[in-house]
């Protein structure tokens, strides 16, 4: 389907789901948002709408409109602001680029907020030596593969592991995974190109020297190092 019409099939939907969503008991604010309020729905897009509650519970609801795929996060606004000020990437994202359908004071605040946390940008967060272990272990797991069936699936693995790590040490705000190429691209060209010959190359070797490569991008080397979760008690 062209985009044009994926766009117009999910838009057409929108009206009959967002009176479903605002017949709910407690429901008093409604965003849009995600790849169909911007525009930029394909095929696989659904309807993402954030609903703002009364009480004092959260939950999350699917259905399907007149064929479209609908997900709707319920939230108190207290519990969106405390996404906010984590930052929960994902709720960043949605609060600051979203269309209000049904608007409050809450609603509008918590968007402004958003916005002003997207322009900051997420702190820069160095990687836990555990999560260092894990990153290492994976890569190291795929190289023993090489030649096995499972190669190319533990490549991907680690490369999605290197990827978050990377995100997360440079202070980038997150995208779907869909998105990597393209917003690694805007961010660290050669990131990208590791990235891409991860997934892509046609020999195993060359996955792999492209895995180890982008995992370089985030790790200081691919030795094994120490580390130590916090103790936890045993019910």
């Amino acid at each position: 389907m062209p985009a044009d019409a994926a766009q117009a099939r999910l838009a057409a939907a929108l009206p009959a789901a967002l009176a479903r969503i605002t017949s709910t008991p407690g429901v008093y604010a409604v965003l849009w948002c995600g790849s169909a309020q911007r525009g930029e729905a394909d095929d696989h897009s659904d309807l993402d709408i954030h609903a703002l509650v009364t009480g004092d519970h959260r939950w999350r609801r699917s259905f399907t409109q007149e064929g479209v795929p609908v997900e709707v996060f319920h939230n108190p606004a207290r519990k969106v602001l405390a996404l906010l000020e984590e930052p929960d990437h994902a709720t960043v994202a949605m609060f600051a680029q979203g269309r209000a359908l049904v608007n409050h004071p809450d609603l509008a605040d918590l968007m402004a907020r958003a916005r002003a946390v997207h322009r900051a940008g997420p702190s820069p967060r160095a990687l836990t030596p555990f999560e260092r272990h894990l990153l290492v272990d994976e890569v190291v797991e795929a190289r023993a593969t090489l030649g096995s069936p499972l190669s190319a699936l533990l490549v991907a693995n680690a490369a999605r592991r290197a990827v978050r790590a990377l995100y997360a040490a440079r202070g980038w705000w997150e995208v779907k995974p869909r998105h990597w190429l393209r917003d690694l691209n805007d961010h660290d060209p050669v990131a990208a190109r590791h990235l891409h010959a991860a997934l892509n190359a046609p020999r195993p070797g060359e996955r792999q020297a492209a895995l180890e490569a982008l995992a370089l991008c985030v790790l200081d080397s691919l030795a094994y190092g120490e580390s130590v979760t916090e103790a936890q008690a045993v019910p």
